[in-house]
């Protein structure tokens, strides 16, 4: 018992050089992957972000719903069309992104957090006009029109200032208003690009990707070759090489823009991990992958 206990000490002492290091200090947090969708693994991740409020970090978490999304269209009658990864968004689109991503998603979200004891409060571009979008062009695919979907390119810092100044966690929905003539227009953001926007307005210490994999992997079918610390040349490397393919390039893409606006660290973790977020935020090992500049 006494052993147990001793154990547990030591690990509180570990981590004390790094709650000193970054109390006071922002971490964007984007929700992703299965965990999403499982209310027990939200809930495991809420926790670790309420701890991380309470020894005096501000953490920011951005969600997406594309699952949600993706089923209210089909019972709606509209088939979910994707160009280059891209979700075209029409105008009955927007109308479901909207109202589930900035209604039902979110509210459910800060539902859960409330339920693990921490408080929160939401954020979308639909309410609060926090994020500020233009309307995307693919240079890929320029004769493709994507319909409402957005580039961001600001925000509202102070909405999020104020929301911490209350002891409140703000989930922010990735939906944005138009600028100037276009301000009552809204769009449709990816969430890792609206993330890594967020995290370079607020000059967040970190940004955190959860995803489905553990990490950045040399093969991405094995979880046993994930390497712990990334920076660009690697991540370039291992694009161009194909090891990092698919759902990981949007992410390391997001987090190589982060880093370019002044984010000093993007981790990579899974969500399915226990205490992930504490674990790779708070000891030296870490689970996941850190990629810095």
């Amino acid at each position: 018992m006494i052993e147990q206990a001793i154990k547990k000490a030591a690990t509180l002492v570990e981590a004390l050089p790094y709650i000193k290091q970054f109390q006071g200090k922002i971490v964007v947090i984007k929700l992703g992957g299965s965990a999403q969708e499982d209310e027990q693994i939200l809930k495991k991740i809420f926790t670790d972000i309420d701890m991380m409020m309470t020894v005096g970090m501000l953490p920011v978490v951005v969600h997406g719903g594309g699952k949600s999304i993706t089923k209210a269209m089909k019972e709606s009658g509209i088939q979910a069309r994707f160009v280059h990864g891209q979700r075209v968004t029409c105008e009955k689109t927007i109308d479901i992104v909207t109202a589930v991503l900035g209604g039902e998603v979110n509210e459910h979200l800060v539902k859960l957090m409330d339920e693990v004891g921490g408080r929160a409060m939401p954020i979308n571009g639909r309410d609060n006009r926090f994020l500020k979008a233009l309307k995307k062009h693919l240079p890929e695919a320029p004769d493709e029109d994507l319909g409402f979907v957005g580039e961001p390119v600001a925000i509202d810092a102070s909405l999020v200032y104020s929301i911490h100044e209350k002891g409140c966690v703000p989930f922010i929905a990735p939906i944005a208003c138009g600028l100037g003539a276009d301000a009552d227009t809204l769009y449709n953001i990816n969430g890792d690009t609206a993330s890594a926007l967020i995290a370079r307005e607020l000059h967040a210490d970190k940004l955190v990707f959860f995803m489905d994999a553990c990490g950045i992997c040399t093969d991405r079918n094995d979880p046993e070759t994930r390497i712990s610390h990334a920076d660009r040349s690697l991540i370039e490397k291992m694009t161009s090489e194909g090891a990092i393919a698919e759902g990981m390039i949007p992410k390391t893409q997001a987090a190589l823009f982060a880093l370019e606006g002044g984010v000093k660290k993007v981790h990579i973790v899974s969500g399915s991990q226990p205490h992930a977020l504490l674990l790779e935020i708070f000891t030296q090992q870490g689970v996941g992958t850190e990629i810095v500049e």
